[in-house]
């Protein structure tokens, strides 16, 4: 099933708090939907016109039946050297390095490979126009979808933008703009993507590429007010906020928070040291986030991650592990090795595996437990490409269902920028799952064996 009523949509995804914001639903014919900001942060369709409910729309976690592995199946099976491993999907080549030219490496959040590729698109007419999140020009809202035409509006894009955003302004504008697009996006949207190009056929000619962005969660705008709160300054005070800073002299994944206020004051403190950044809390997450499968964005025609892996986690201005599925793309990577232009070493399945374990072990054996334990209260849930099973092993079955109380406590939250109240309302969740997740001394020496080992 590609499509569904809408009526449909809203009863079982929408109502059950499944949406990730994306906002394809809104882009059919007769869709009865627009995007809305709720109280929560976070992006959700609201119904425009109840006389539509009867039209078919798409949505990434409604659409049961065609799922990632379908998708990606009927788009790279014919490439030639096409691969396929249970864990990672379809893939070409997978890759592991860093861009050497210009400064796309230093003003990136990892390597600097999206931003270099989607230039080298462009200024070779390959694509006209790149779709991807920028700093927003709507009043109250940070960053949202826009669409680049030339070099310096993609340098605009890179770094990484923690925050809500959704597809349904952008998707308007490339039905009204002539041209080839590539879409960047976290692997919901871009499975959103796949879904309406198969939908209309406007969009199925105009998208040309896509390109995914490894994902941990989705998080609301809780999460950016959250920290800003920490900065003793307003909202309205922000001039540039960057998640991502690079700090010389730390490892990759020790990066701070960066402020710029509209004074021209600036401010850095490491995540380290911001109540709320640890991703393993998983703070501020949307639910949609806790029933998701793909980590890598398996139905984008290449996708980028960040390399934590130890021959690369020492290099602070980071280390992009790249997977290629359309055959263009893989060859303007492979001419661009030969001329020196990016740093890339070819990457075995296992090691990307490892740079993202974390993220698999939750959306797959954390995900078959979230189900059991969902339909055990006889909720709905959308049909994933694990079953539902509860987990045998009571420290990781405790683990999951923490992650669950805490998602569901942050999410809700009032006290989102009264850190002290925040804390204390979290305080014994935080507690619980720090002694869940305290390996002992001989478990960190076993996995730190096995991790240089697969080296």
């Amino acid at each position: 099933m590609k499509s569904l009523k809408a009526n449909k949509l809203k009863e079982k995804v929408i109502d059950n708090g499944f949406c990730s914001g994306c906002g394809v639903c809104t882009a059919t014919k007769l869709s009865p939907f627009k995007m809305s900001l709720t109280k929560n942060g976070n992006y959700q369709p609201i119904v425009e016109d109840v006389n539509l409910l009867d039209s078919n729309v798409v949505c990434p976690f409604g659409s049961n039946d065609y799922d990632e592995t379908i998708i990606a199946k009927e788009k790279f099976q014919n490439t030639k050297d096409i691969k396929f491993d249970t864990q990672i999907g379809y893939y070409k080549k997978l890759y592991a390095g860093h861009v050497n030219e210009g400064t796309f490496r230093e003003k990136g959040s990892s390597g600097g490979s999206i931003s270099w590729l989607c230039v080298y698109l462009l200024e070779n007419n390959i694509v006209d126009f790149v779709v991807h999140v920028k700093e927003s020009v709507s009043e109250g809202v940070m960053y949202q979808y826009a669409i680049s035409s030339n070099s310096n509006q993609v340098n605009k894009g890179a770094k990484s933008r923690y925050y809500p955003i959704t597809m349904e302004g952008v998707l308007k504008k490339i039905e009204e703009i002539e041209g080839k697009y590539i879409v960047i996006g976290v692997p919901c949207f871009i499975k959103g993507i796949n879904l309406i190009k198969n939908e209309v056929q406007l969009f199925k000619e105009r998208i040309i590429f896509t390109a995914a962005i490894f994902c941990g969660h989705l998080k609301t705008t809780h999460y950016l007010e959250s920290i800003i709160s920490q900065f003793n300054i307003t909202k309205s005070e922000v001039k540039t906020f960057d998640f991502r800073h690079k700090i010389k002299g730390r490892i990759a994944s020790d990066y701070g928070t960066k402020i710029i206020t509209k004074g021209g004051s600036s401010q850095i403190k490491l995540n380290s040291e911001i109540f709320g950044t640890n991703w393993g809390l998983g703070l501020f997450k949307l639910k949609a986030c806790d029933y998701c499968d793909d980590v890598i964005g398996e139905t984008a025609d290449i996708s980028f991650g960040d390399a934590w892996l130890p021959d690369y986690i020492e290099e602070y201005l980071g280390t992009n592990v790249i997977v290629t599925r359309n055959a263009q793309l893989d060859k303007i990577i492979t001419d661009a090795i030969s001329r020196g232009e990016v740093n890339y070493n070819l990457l075995s399945p296992e090691h990307l595996y490892q740079s993202q374990a974390g993220g698999f072990r939750h959306r797959r054996e954390g995900l078959k437990h979230r189900l059991a334990k969902a339909i055990e209260k006889n909720e709905w849930v959308p049909k994933k490409r694990v079953l539902p099973k509860k987990e045998k092993n009571s420290k990781r079955r405790k683990i999951y269902e923490n992650r669950i109380l805490l998602q569901e406590k942050s999410f809700k939250t009032n006290n989102y920028t009264k850190i002290d109240l925040l804390k204390n309302e979290l305080s014994a969740l935080i507690k619980d799952n720090q002694k869940l997740n305290n390996k002992s001394l001989l478990k960190r020496a076993i996995n730190k064996v096995r991790r240089y080992l697969i080296k």
